[in-house]
């Protein structure tokens, strides 16, 4: 019998051939792989371009700027888009809607973004750093147009190694996406020169920005909850509350600790909230369905059992 379902046909249809997406997503990573690997350009300083990921935090310097140490997860995504990178260019997913239909190029158009973004030429100033902030905005409507559009297209016939390669990278990608263009935007009101309590306004709606876009994925996003957005932003939360360097330093007492509270309090409501929701849906409400399906097989069973009679000294007659 032949699968019939929309995905399997386009996937067995384009199978024995590359299109220009293949060959776009190839080089969207090499693009992403060495901005976010800590290549530099010419000379030691890396002046002209080639600015990584390394060297984010020191540009959007603001009150939600999170521990070096936060950017770790860029390599993690690195790594997943790599194995999607190759996954796409095999037979069986080559032709896959969620790579023709959902990645098409934004992909690539994300990491040509982040590509222009890292393009140094020397002009500090506020037109610049609003530069700076479409170019990363842009990234960020890139890989949520991927996300939406995967969503969109996801069906009962997907597999777990569709899902793996093809769906997980860009939702990772996507909560990091939106913890980076947050931090353009408050690096850009820092540039402005707003005062200390505005920053901290502006930086307590970045964090309710967090909780409501991961209470979207896990109550709000039909019957598949997304638990990888939720579990990156609580990532960067944590990084945030534990960020003592640019801005931050310069507020007052009160307002730092009130701020590292409210972003570590928002970060771990996420990660209690995920667990919960993961454990209702994956694992109770499936021993449930188990359940279930055993009694009905029980219940439906009109097998009848007969036991023997015992014959002399209790054998069986």
């Amino acid at each position: 019998q032949i699968d019939t379902t929309p995905s399997t046909i386009l996937r067995n249809n384009m199978s024995d051939k590359l299109t220009l997406y293949n060959f776009l997503n190839i080089a969207g990573f090499a693009l992403s792989w060495v901005l976010n690997s800590n290549v530099k350009g010419p000379g030691d300083n890396g002046n002209i371009f080639f600015n990584g990921i390394g060297e984010l935090f020191e540009t959007f310097e603001s009150i939600v700027m999170p521990t070096s140490q936060t950017f770790i997860i860029a390599h993690v995504i690195l790594i997943l888009e790599g194995a999607f990178a190759i996954a796409q260019l095999l037979p069986k997913f080559r032709g896959s809607v969620m790579v023709q239909d959902c990645v098409k190029h934004y992909f690539f158009l994300s990491a040509l973004m982040q590509f222009l973004w890292s393009i140094d030429i020397g002009i500090q100033n506020l037109w610049a750093s609003a530069l700076s902030v479409i170019l990363m905005l842009t990234m960020f409507a890139s890989i949520t147009k991927i996300l939406m559009s995967q969503a969109a297209n996801t069906d009962s016939t997907q597999t777990p190694e569709e899902y793996w390669l093809l769906r997980f990278p860009f939702s990772v990608h996507f909560a990091w996406a939106l913890a980076v263009a947050s931090m353009s935007v408050n690096g850009f009101f820092v540039q402005l020169g707003v005062g200390s309590t505005f920053q901290v306004v502006l930086g307590i709606v970045t964090i309710i920005l967090f909780g409501g876009v991961g209470y979207k994925m896990l109550f709000l996003n039909g019957p598949k909850p997304n638990y990888a957005v939720p579990m990156v932003l609580s990532w960067f939360l944590f990084g945030i509350a534990l960020c003592n360097q640019g801005p931050k330093v310069e507020l007052e007492g009160l307002q730092h600790i009130l701020f590292d509270s409210v972003a570590g309090i928002v970060g771990a409501g996420l990660i209690g909230t995920t667990s919960y929701v993961f454990f209702n849906k994956e694992i109770a409400d499936k021993n449930t369905d188990l359940s279930k399906e055993i009694n009905e097989i029980n219940e439906s069973d009109d097998t009848v059992y007969v036991t023997a009679p015992d014959g002399a000294g209790g054998e069986l007659a």
